[in-house]
């Protein structure tokens, strides 16, 4: 039996997991914008991929997908599974979300880690909801480290909550806003581990310089212990000053998903690995590097961004 769920809710996710999973650990900025997208759309009563832009960069991740990409097979599978973007397809979305996880896609992988387990165009089951997610934590994907961390600390086994704070502060060093909170509220009040309330601090303003506003009262409860304790000037002054950030807010729920889905397409076509001529390797969703064979891989310039582009500047 089908959950009922918001259409608009179920491609968001999609993408929303897809940024994530793109999102280099390595950037000064968390890319979090896109929880906050995430409610919105899942609100909107209209379909949030009704655009030309937004079908063409559908049947463009359909290409990606057909050539190896399992991120765009995720995408793609959501998509049918919603109606939204595509015409909606139980069983297209099944044959998209298999070819994602075949590929060893971290987002196809937890995505149908979730619909076995709730039943959602897959019938329920739970051990193979269980199997995929250990795989898709085995993949490091931010999202199923924290949904695993949350099993553990809810298990009634104290040697669980090792491993789980571990997969905890895993996800939240890699900018998953869930993740961050926790592990602040955790920090803040001493819940399992050591109080840290610099630490708690610094992921507060982290999540309100990315523009989750939720974060504030905690910051401002950090601060004013911080204060009471005679800590670090500076520290509680860049505390202090990061409250009054302002906010700015972009609505227009489609405009995001066409500029999301955009800038996906870009950076899985950017990768050189899946174009149907084969660059690089011959196996479809196999680098060069991991084929073994003796190949050559072409790597685009800055300037690229579909295939045609890589291929006719060589």
């Amino acid at each position: 039996m089908k959950l009922p769920v918001f259409k608009s809710a179920i491609l968001a996710t999609s993408i929303t997991l897809a940024l994530v999973g793109f999102s280099a650990v390595s950037h000064a900025q968390p890319n979090m914008a896109a929880n906050a997208f995430l409610t919105a759309a899942s609100q909107a009563s209209s379909p949030v991929c009704d655009s030309s832009e937004c079908e063409a960069e559908m049947r463009r991740l359909i290409r990606l997908a057909r050539n190896g990409s399992g991120d765009a097979a995720a995408l793609v599978a959501m998509a049918f599974a919603s109606g939204d973007g595509l015409e909606q397809s139980d069983k297209e979305a099944e044959r998209f979300i298999r070819t994602g996880v075949r590929y060893r896609s971290a987002i196809a992988t937890f995505l149908m880690s979730d619909w076995y387990r709730n039943g959602f165009i897959l019938e329920q089951n739970d051990e193979e909801a269980d199997k995929l997610l250990e795989q898709a934590v085995a993949l490091n994907h931010p999202p199923a480290l924290y949904q695993k961390a949350t099993q553990l600390f809810a298990s009634d086994n104290p040697e669980d909550f090792e491993e789980a704070l571990t997969l905890l502060e895993q996800a939240s060093d890699q900018n998953l806003v869930n993740a961050m909170f926790l592990l602040g509220r955790m920090r803040q009040i001493g819940a399992g581990v050591e109080q840290d309330l610099v630490g708690a601090g610094e992921l507060y303003r982290k999540l309100i310089i990315a523009g989750v506003d939720d974060a504030r009262p905690y910051l401002r409860e950090v601060t004013k212990d911080l204060e009471a304790t005679g800590a670090n000037d500076e520290t509680v002054a860049r505390f202090a000053s990061t409250q009054n950030i302002e906010r700015i807010s972009v609505t227009g729920s489609a405009f995001r998903v066409n500029t999301q889905l955009t800038g996906i397409v870009r950076r899985l076509t950017a990768s050189g690995q899946y174009d149907s001529r084969s660059i690089g390797s011959r196996i479809r969703g196999v680098t060069c590097e991991e084929s073994g064979s003796n190949c050559a891989v072409t790597r685009p310039g800055s300037e690229a961004t579909s295939i045609s582009d890589i291929v006719n500047s060589n």
